[in-house]
């Protein structure tokens, strides 16, 4: 998406809905991820080996989606995060439509939500099983910085897994840093000092 331009307090991942312990258990769902737009190749492989390997989590990938005119802001030469969500909704409809599936898009594109007036957002849940995150913002080359793919990593981790934890675990947030479940999170400090772990 270009160049960012000058930011206010960092707002990062909105918390749309409020954790359920209600529905299908852990055991029945299926997590997939899904590709928005460019991404550099085999990062999905490699979360999806991540996952598997640290929490012996099978997900998912499934094919690239290509971006649609309706999902940016030319204005704010941003991606909507809400019509994200449709449009994976739309490229998969029987996954929208199974209970057990939790569809996690993955976008490299800058975004924000339009029902707020933040600047930009990590991530957007909806409901229990559909979240979007972008790594625009954990990406140190958009800031002016050297590439540093293993920092960009991390980052993209932590807020997988925080998803992850809330629409497949179950799990609350928590005020411990120490958790990968620790919010809110307010900005790329926050994301950098939580830990990994639920």
């Amino acid at each position: 998406m270009g160049r960012f331009r000058s930011v206010g307090p960092l707002l990062a991942c909105f918390l749309l809905a409020s954790v359920s312990c209600g529905g299908s258990s852990a055991a029945a769902q299926r997590i997939y991820f899904v590709a928005i737009g460019e991404l550099e190749s085999g990062r999905l492989d490699t979360l999806q080996a991540y996952y598997k390997q640290r929490y012996d989590l099978t997900v998912q990938v499934l094919p690239l989606i290509s971006l649609e005119p309706v999902v940016v802001d030319e204005r704010r030469r941003q991606l909507i995060a809400e019509e994200l969500i449709e449009l994976m909704k739309r490229r998969y409809p029987e996954h929208a439509r199974r209970p057990q599936a939790i569809l996690i898009g993955i976008t490299e594109g800058d975004m924000y939500i339009r029902e707020f007036t933040w600047q930009f957002a990590f991530a957007m849940r909806q409901g229990d099983r559909f979240a979007v995150v972008s790594s625009a913002r954990m990406d140190p080359v958009n800031f002016g910085f050297l590439p540093d793919d293993e920092l960009l990593q991390t980052r993209l981790r932590k807020m997988l897994t925080k998803n992850i934890g809330i629409m497949y675990y179950k799990l609350p947030q928590k005020s411990d840093r120490k958790s990968v479940m620790f919010g809110p999170i307010l900005g790329i400090d926050d994301l950098d000092s939580m830990g990994e772990d639920f």
